[in-house]
C-alpha cells in the first residue's frame, strides 16, 4: 500500500517536472523566435483597430488619451491601397508644428474632433483640413492656418479639457468642433472618471489604466511583462472574447450595450447621456466672452446613417458597434444637435448636404473604415469654406475686424441668426 503511494507520488513529481521543463522551453523557444524575426510574437497593440490604427495614442492624465509627440507611423490604407505617413508635432498633433506665439498676420483655425477628423487613412493632401486651408486663403491675403488637434477616442468633453488646458495658449481665432455621433457613447463612459471643481466644471478626465496602476498593481500585467507565454496565450484568448463583445454588442437593440442603439430615439433630447454629451458645446461657448475667439460646431452622419451598403467591409460594422445591415436614417439627432447649439447662438455645420447629395453617397465614405474617403474631404472642405465664407465673420467677408478694432468673439450675428447649412432637417 505504502510502495503504491510512494510510486504514484513519484509519477506525479515526474509528471509536474516534465510539464515545467516543456513550459520553459516553449518560453524560451518564443523568446529566441522574436529574437531572430526581430518582432514580438504577439502585441497588445492592434494594426486593425478601428479607431486608431496608427497605434500613437497614449493614456493621458489630462484628457484620457493624447497622441505622442514628434511621432511618425505608416498607416495601410485598404481602400486606396496606398500607405500613408502620419506624423506629430511638438505638441502631439497631426501636422507641421505650430507657432506659439501666434505671428500677428495669420488667421489660427482650430478643429476638435475624434478619429472622424484625424483621418488616419487620409494624406495631408486629401486632408480636408488642407483643402480648407487653401480654399479659404484664395480669399483674403491675410495668412491662413489649420491646425488639426482631432485626437482619436476623443469626445467634447475631453476636447474641452484639452482646449481649457493647453489649446488655449494657440489663441485660435476660430473653433471646429466636430460632433460625432459616437461622442454619446464615450462621453458616458469618460463622464465617470471625470474630475470637476466645486462648480462641476471639468478640470481632467484619467486614462483608466492611469488610475488603476495609481492604486496597485495588476498581477496579471507583471506576468505578461516577464513571461512571453503568458502574454501570448492572453493576447490570444483575448482576441477571441473581443470578437465576441463586438458580435454581442452589435446585435443588441439595448442602449447600455449598443453604442448606437440610442439613435433610434425620436426625442433624443430627452435623453440625459446626449444632453451630457452637449453640454461641453456650451462649456466652450461660455469661454469666448472676452477671448477673443469664434465657435462653430460641425455634424456628419455615419456610415449606417447613409445606407446598408456604406462602409460595409469585413468586420468593419461589427468593430464599430453596429451590425451589418445596420440602418439608421432617423434625423431626430440632428435636430436635437442644431437646436442646442441655436440657443448659444453658434454656427452649425451640418455636413448632410455635401456627403448624401449624391447617386452614390458611398463614394464619399471608405470601405473598409467608417470614415470619409478623399472624395468625402473634398466635398467637406469646400462646403465649410463656402459656409464661412458666406454666413462667419473673418478675413474672408466685409464682417473681419482685426483684435484691434473688436473682439472677435464680440461680433453681432448676421440678421436672422446662423441656421444649419444643412437642407435636411
Amino acid at each position: 500500500m505504502i510502495r503504491a503511494r510512494l510510486k504514484l507520488i513519484r509519477q506525479i513529481v515526474f509528471a509536474a517536472i516534465l510539464l515545467g521543463l516543456f513550459v520553459c522551453a516553449a518560453e524560451v523557444g518564443v523568446r529566441v523566435y522574436e529574437v531572430s524575426q526581430g518582432a514580438p510574437i504577439c502585441s497588445t497593440a492592434n494594426p486593425e483597430c478601428l479607431v486608431d490604427p496608427t497605434q500613437l495614442t497614449i493614456p493621458s492624465w489630462l484628457t484620457n488619451l493624447e497622441l505622442k509627440p514628434h511621432a511618425t507611423c505608416q498607416v495601410k490604407c485598404r481602400d486606396s491601397k496606398r500607405t500613408v505617413s502620419i506624423t506629430t508635432n511638438s505638441l502631439g498633433f497631426r501636422g507641421a508644428e505650430v507657432a506659439v506665439p501666434k505671428p500677428q498676420d495669420a488667421y489660427r483655425i482650430l478643429i476638435l474632433g475624434d478619429e472622424t477628423t484625424f483621418a488616419p487613412e487620409t494624406s495631408e493632401e486629401d486632408h480636408f483640413a488642407h483643402q480648407l486651408k487653401q480654399n479659404l486663403q484664395q480669399q483674403t491675403r491675410i495668412s491662413i492656418e489649420v491646425v488639426n488637434a482631432s485626437i482619436p477616442g476623443a469626445c467634447p468633453l475631453t476636447e474641452y479639457v484639452l482646449f481649457k488646458q493647453k489649446l488655449i495658449a494657440l489663441q485660435p481665432d476660430l473653433i471646429l468642433l466636430h460632433f460625432d455621433w459616437s461622442d454619446v457613447a464615450d462621453d458616458r463612459q469618460l463622464r465617470r472618471r471625470t474630475r470637476s471643481d466645486a462648480q462641476g466644471t471639468p478640470l481632467s478626465c484619467p486614462h483608466a489604466s492611469l488610475q488603476n496602476s495609481a492604486r496597485k498593481p495588476n498581477p496579471v500585467n507583471h506576468l505578461r511583462e516577464h513571461f512571453r507565454l503568458v502574454d501570448w496565450g492572453m493576447t490570444a484568448a483575448g482576441k477571441q472574447w473581443k470578437q465576441q463583445i463586438f458580435q454581442q454588442a452589435a446585435s443588441s437593440r439595448e442602449v447600455g450595450t449598443n453604442m448606437y442603439a440610442w439613435m433610434r430615439n425620436e426625442h433624443p433630447e430627452s435623453d440625459l447621456s446626449v444632453t451630457h454629451a452637449f453640454q461641453p458645446i456650451a462649456d466652450i461657448a461660455r469661454m469666448m466672452q472676452g477671448s477673443g475667439f469664434q465657435l462653430a460646431v460641425m455634424t456628419s452622419p455615419k456610415p449606417w446613417q447613409v445606407s446598408v451598403r456604406c462602409s460595409s467591409g469585413a468586420g468593419v460594422r461589427v468593430k464599430s458597434g453596429v451590425s451589418p445591415d445596420a440602418f439608421y436614417p432617423n434625423r431626430a439627432p440632428f435636430d436635437a444637435l442644431a437646436d442646442y447649439v441655436a440657443e448659444w447662438k453658434l454656427p452649425f455645420i451640418d455636413l448632410s448636404d455635401p456627403l448624401l447629395d449624391s447617386d452614390a453617397p458611398e463614394a464619399n465614405y471608405l470601405r473598409y473604415a467608417p470614415r470619409w474617403s478623399a472624395a468625402g474631404h473634398h466635398h467637406v472642405a469646400e462646403f465649410v469654406a463656402r459656409f464661412l465664407v458666406e454666413k462667419v465673420p473673418g478675413p474672408w467677408n466685409s464682417r473681419y475686424f482685426q483684435r484691434t478694432d473688436q473682439p472677435i468673439g464680440q461680433w453681432p450675428m448676421p440678421d436672422g441668426g446662423i441656421q444649419p447649412a444643412s437642407a435636411i432637417r
